[in-house]
């Protein structure tokens, strides 16, 4: 008799707990897109040379560094390449981690096109500081710039 009120006791026991949601937390979900915060053109303001711009948008990011005009000795923008179909996670503490396909500009191919890229990046409303790579990206470009040559384009 204590055996068949232990077993009785055990299968109400597993019937409760197939019944009552047991999930632990999850990893943040990821959402389609890129966070509002982000989608702007956020340039790197490197020494020399060394500069780039970043554009998001709803659904892609495209970005390069800039090239120097030696006549007027202002930057433009080279054709830039990125991460299409972007999709996003929160990690917290303005936080992202972005993933997307890569692709290049028309008529060139960059090293992974076509192959998913994960990245984790930090969003302030001035500034986006990447975990790899280019470090700080800030709204404001401190060099003087030209429109993109139409050879470029």
């Amino acid at each position: 008799m204590h055996k068949s009120a232990f077993l009785i006791g055990l299968g109400a026991l597993a019937l409760a707990l197939g019944v009552t949601d047991l999930t632990s937390a999850q990893a943040a979900t990821w959402h389609a897109g890129t966070p509002k915060v982000m989608r702007h053109t956020w340039f790197y303001n490197g020494k020399g040379d060394n500069k780039a711009y970043i554009t998001y948008t709803k659904t892609k990011s495209t970005g390069n560094l800039f090239g120097l005009d030696a006549t007027t000795d202002r930057y433009y923008r080279l054709p830039g390449y990125g991460l299409k179909k972007l999709k996003y996670q929160s990690l917290g503490h303005h936080i992202y981690q972005l993933s997307g396909i890569q692709y290049s500009p028309a008529g060139q191919t960059v090293q992974f096109d076509g192959q998913r890229m994960t990245y984790k990046v930090k969003v302030t409303a001035k500034q986006l500081h990447f975990y790899k790579g280019y470090h700080n990206y800030v709204r404001q470009v401190k060099f003087t710039t030209t429109k993109t040559p139409a050879a470029l384009k």
